[in-house]
């Protein structure tokens, strides 16, 4: 299933921060979930970035890492095998505190802050429209960016 997101093209969008190259900003979706992962790569796809995907944490830090790719932003679950979403966030604190991390969860806000989880760039609850991962990305990115 695709989504077509109104106003946007295959191109960079003038509203787009400055990323590593003109072909929009490298991010890196992290979900279990396949099909989750998929969506969420044609979504930032379709808004002019270029995707790279990690079926958990582990497999996340492990390619952030190597430095293989220009991982600007990364997408993340929080539910996951091996390395969750909070650890991987806490562990780029540490190591790359330059990238920023959206946590995309069925719980809310106020119940990660319960649960102990620091601050990300922001947060998507699941299931998400399209529209809402578009605007948290492209707002956490003019944050990294200033």
């Amino acid at each position: 299933m695709t989504h077509i997101i109104p106003g946007t093209g295959s191109g960079s969008s003038p509203s787009l921060p400055p990323c590593v190259n003109e072909d929009g900003c490298h991010i890196l979706v992290v979900d279990d979930e396949r099909a989750v992962r998929r969506f969420a790569s044609r979504i930032l796809q379709q808004d002019g970035h270029t995707v790279h995907e990690a079926p958990d944490g582990a497999d996340a830090l492990e390619l952030i890492e190597r430095g293989d790719v220009p991982v600007e932003l990364v997408v993340s679950d929080i539910i996951m095998p091996r390395l969750n979403g909070v650890e991987l966030m806490k562990a780029l604190a540490v190591t790359h505190p330059g990238i920023p991390v959206i946590l995309m969860s069925a719980y809310a806000q106020g119940e990660l802050a319960e649960r102990g989880v620091m601050a990300p760039c922001g947060v998507v609850a699941k299931p998400f429209p399209a529209e809402r991962l578009v605007e948290e990305v492209r707002r956490c990115l003019s944050k990294r960016a200033v």
